[in-house]
């Protein structure tokens, strides 16, 4: 039985290390790529470039909008 080439690796302890001890944190651009994807996959022949990038600026200001309501709580 033959296992593909990935099944048994392992990222290096140094760079999992680093990973856990450093501030930098690269989510929030995860997560816009998360959302241009999404966007690009509901929009999949629908329309061309132009509105794609309207869409995902509107999402981006969305996300910012909401973002700065959750961490302003009405104490």
């Amino acid at each position: 039985m033959t296992s593909s080439p990935t099944a048994d690796w392992r990222p290096p302890p140094l760079t999992v290390a680093q990973g856990i001890a450093t501030t930098y944190n690269s989510g929030a651009n995860e997560g816009r790529i998360t959302d241009v994807k999404l966007q690009k996959r509901l929009m999949a022949g629908r329309s061309g470039v132009p509105f794609l990038r309207h869409r995902v600026v509107l999402i981006a200001h969305l996300h910012r909008l909401y973002a700065d309501r959750s961490t302003t709580g009405s104490g």
